[in-house]
C-alpha cells in the first residue's frame, strides 16, 4: 500500500487560463496531493480553508490581491486595523495548528490600484506571519525587501518560474505558412504583443512608439493579440491604430492553438509592461524561442539572457529599438532564449519547492 500523500492547498485557484499552478502541482505530485481553492469569504479565510480541508498540512498562498482588497476597503482607519488584526490572528491560529504557510510573491503590489500605504502594511505583515517566502529571482528578493522594508532573506527561497515546454500545442504549420496565413510579407519583421490588454500593461505606449516609425526605411509590422475587457479602452486603442496599416489588432482571448500560431509567426516579442516580479508571457516567448524587447524594469525577472533581449527605459528608447529592429541578430537571440528556457525545468522547481515545504 502506497503512503498517503500530504495535502497542500494552493490559494487562490487561478489555473483556468494559466498553466503555472498545474505545472507546479505536477512537479511535487510524487510527495504531495495538491488542491486548488479560492479564499473563502470573510475575515477568517484561513480557518475556513482548514475546516474545509482538515487534512491540510501546507497552505501555499499565491496571489493575495483578493485578501488585500477585502482589508483595504474600510470606512475608517480603526475598522481597517481591526480587520487586519482579525485576519493576522486567523493566520497565526492556522500556524499554531501545525500547518505550514508558504507565500509566493508574484507581484510587488496589486494591479487594481488600491491604497498603496495600506497594501504595503498588509504585505509586510504577511511577510512576518508566513513560514517561508518564494520569489522567482534574487533581483526580485532585493527589490521586494526594499519596497516592503522587511528583511526577506530570513525566509526567502529563490525558485525560478519553470518553462512552458510541452504545456502548449505545437504550431499548426511552419513559420513560413503561418506568416502567409496572417498576411505578413516575406521581408517584414513582425513584432508581437500577446496577453491580456489592460491600461497598466503599456500597450497604448507601444502603439504610440510604433506610430513614430519611419516606414520608408523600416519594414516591420505590429500584431496586438489579446482580450480587452474594457470597451472604452478598446475604443481608445482602435482610435490610435486606425491610421496605421502596419498594425493588426486581434482583440480577443486566443485559444492555445491560435496563441501558439501567433507566437510562431512572430519574429520578436515585445512586452512593454514590467511593473511585476515575473512574467508568464516572457517565459512562454522564451520557451517558443523568440527574441524579446522588454522595459528596463523587467531585469527583475532574472531569467532572460542579456544576449536575448533589447531593453528600453522610456517610450523614446522603445521607438529607437523598434526603428532599428532590422539590425538585431534575431536568430541568435532566439536560440539564446530557447536554450535558457529549457534550463528552467519543472523538475528543479519541484525539488526546491518540496525542500521549502519540508
Amino acid at each position: 500500500m502506497s503512503k498517503k500523500k500530504d495535502l497542500v492547498i494552493f490559494a487562490p485557484n487561478w489555473s483556468k487560463n494559466n498553466p503555472y499552478q498545474n505545472l507546479l502541482a505536477d512537479s511535487i505530485s510524487d510527495k504531495y496531493e495538491v488542491k486548488m481553492q479560492n479564499y473563502p469569504v470573510g475575515f477568517r479565510p484561513f480557518t475556513s480553508l482548514h475546516k474545509q480541508n482538515p487534512t491540510m498540512t501546507v497552505l501555499h498562498l499565491h496571489w493575495v490581491a483578493d485578501l488585500v482588497h477585502r482589508l483595504s476597503w474600510s470606512k475608517s482607519s480603526l475598522f481597517f486595523y481591526i480587520k487586519l488584526g482579525l485576519m493576522l490572528y486567523d493566520l497565526w491560529r492556522l500556524k499554531k495548528s501545525g500547518i505550514k504557510v508558504i507565500w509566493t510573491i508574484h507581484n510587488k503590489l496589486s494591479h487594481q490600484g488600491l491604497n498603496k500605504k495600506k497594501e504595503l502594511l498588509i504585505r509586510r505583515q504577511f511577510c512576518r506571519f508566513v513560514d517561508e517566502i518564494i520569489l522567482h529571482s534574487t533581483q526580485a528578493t532585493d527589490l521586494v525587501s526594499k519596497l516592503y522594508e522587511y528583511p526577506l532573506s530570513e525566509k526567502a527561497n529563490v525558485i525560478s518560474h519553470g518553462n512552458y515546454e510541452y504545456s502548449y500545442p505545437k504550431p499548426s504549420a511552419s513559420k513560413v505558412n503561418l506568416r502567409k496565413k496572417f498576411n505578413f510579407e516575406p521581408d517584414v519583421t513582425n513584432i508581437l504583443y500577446f496577453g491580456s490588454i489592460r491600461p497598466y500593461k503599456g500597450v497604448d505606449n507601444l502603439i504610440d512608439s510604433f506610430n513614430q516609425l519611419d516606414f520608408t526605411i523600416n519594414s516591420s509590422s505590429l500584431t496586438l493579440a489579446g482580450g480587452v475587457s474594457d470597451p472604452n479602452y478598446r475604443n481608445q486603442l482602435l482610435e490610435k491604430i486606425k491610421l496605421n496599416k502596419h498594425i493588426t489588432a486581434v482583440f480577443d482571448f486566443l485559444p492555445e492553438q491560435q496563441l501558439v500560431d501567433q507566437i510562431s509567426a512572430a519574429d520578436i516579442v515585445v512586452i512593454p509592461f514590467a511593473d511585476t516580479l515575473t512574467s508568464g508571457s516572457t517565459i512562454l516567448a522564451m520557451t517558443q524561442g523568440k527574441p524579446l524587447i522588454l522595459p528596463e524594469k523587467a531585469r527583475v525577472f532574472g531569467c532572460v539572457p542579456e544576449e536575448g533581449v533589447k531593453y528600453f527605459a522610456n517610450t523614446a528608447e522603445l521607438t529607437s529599438v523598434l526603428q532599428s529592429i532590422h539590425t538585431l541578430p534575431l536568430q541568435a537571440m532566439a536560440k539564446t532564449n530557447r536554450a535558457a528556457a529549457l534550463n528552467l525545468t519543472w523538475e528543479n522547481v519541484g525539488e526546491l519547492t518540496k525542500q521549502c515545504y519540508s
